[in-house]
């Protein structure tokens, strides 16, 4: 097995054929010229090929052998000193693509204004939003495949760092013309005698069913659907009621029916809407992200992603 050669070995070398001298070379990058010679019989050593001809008087020079590699060693070096510079560009510049995995049925209600906030300013990056469960949103992360994750506090992968974001309470959805929809708050109880239309998604069908077990209820479920809207437009057409977490800007489904959104009294236990990233140095691009993230969920306009009871009643 040939031996190992080092980048530092190779600049070393390179540096020695600039200068032509041992002893040039040395005072070039610093170091004792017994650094340089020993760099180039390394080099030399690692290709099993004679690439300098040495000579006190003369200095060093390249062999014909050499003369081909050399170009190719070069090559090598100035590589790596792109690599050496995007890594650079990319901790300090707000550049490239952001690949965000989420899990929030109502993520769009607050994703759109962060990304909206980052590409105002910056005319050399794309955002890539993927939908996916807390699993594979987890799973995604830790492969590379997202830069950053938006998702539910459940089953927590060893591994990732998460930031809670947000706590959001359950509250029922109705149509606008449902006995509910001009009540202040309604109960779990109140569920006992109503149709009910659910999202159908993984942690979120379990913690319903939680919920129902809990509160000694057998809902009689109707209809489910894997997609928020789906559950606004049936409840939107008097399919039956909902138990929902994060509000939307809109009391209009797609169909364009009115739903209202009413409190959940006594409250359920809330879901945890977290952040989660993998330790150490992120892009410059990446902390953008989590700095607006963190500044959005800060603002009291965060507040409009939850139906809470008023405190004026």
């Amino acid at each position: 097995m040939k031996p190992e050669i080092s980048l530092k070995a190779l600049q070393y070398f390179m540096a020695a054929i600039r200068a032509g001298s041992i002893t040039e070379a040395a005072k070039v990058v610093s170091v004792v010229p017994s650094a340089v010679h020993t760099a180039v019989n390394q080099v030399e050593d690692a290709f099993g090929l004679q690439l300098t001809i040495r000579n006190r008087a003369k200095g060093v020079s390249l062999t014909a052998t050499g003369q081909q590699m050399v170009p190719k060693i070069q090559n090598l070096l100035d590589e790596y000193d792109g690599l050496m510079r995007d890594g650079g560009d990319m901790r300090t510049q707000v550049s490239g693509v952001l690949r965000v995995g989420y899990y929030a049925p109502a993520a769009p209600a607050f994703m759109s204004q962060i990304i909206n906030r980052i590409l105002a300013g910056n005319a050399d990056v794309t955002v890539k939003c993927t939908e996916c469960n807390n699993q594979s949103a987890q799973d995604g992360l830790m492969s590379g495949a997202y830069d950053v994750i938006v998702c539910v506090a459940n089953a927590m992968k060893p591994g990732i760092t998460y930031e809670a974001l947000l706590e959001v309470p359950a509250y029922v959805l109705v149509p606008k013309n449902h006995r509910f929809a001009t009540r202040p708050h309604v109960s779990m109880q109140d569920f006992r005698h109503e149709n009910i239309v659910l999202l159908d998604l993984p942690v979120i069908s379990e913690y319903y069913a939680s919920q129902f077990d809990q509160a000694g209820i057998s809902p009689n479920i109707v209809a489910t659907a894997t997609s928020l809207e789906m559950v606004r437009s049936l409840v939107g057409q008097g399919v039956g009621c909902s138990m929902l977490h994060m509000a939307v800007a809109s009391d209009l489904t797609y169909a364009g029916d009115a739903v209202v959104a009413v409190p959940l009294e006594p409250a359920v236990e809330p879901f945890k809407i977290v952040l989660g990233q993998l330790a150490g140095n992120p892009r410059r691009l990446v902390q953008l992200f989590v700095d607006e993230l963190r500044s959005y969920f800060e603002e009291e306009g965060a507040q409009n992603l939850s139906v809470r009871r008023s405190s004026t009643e």
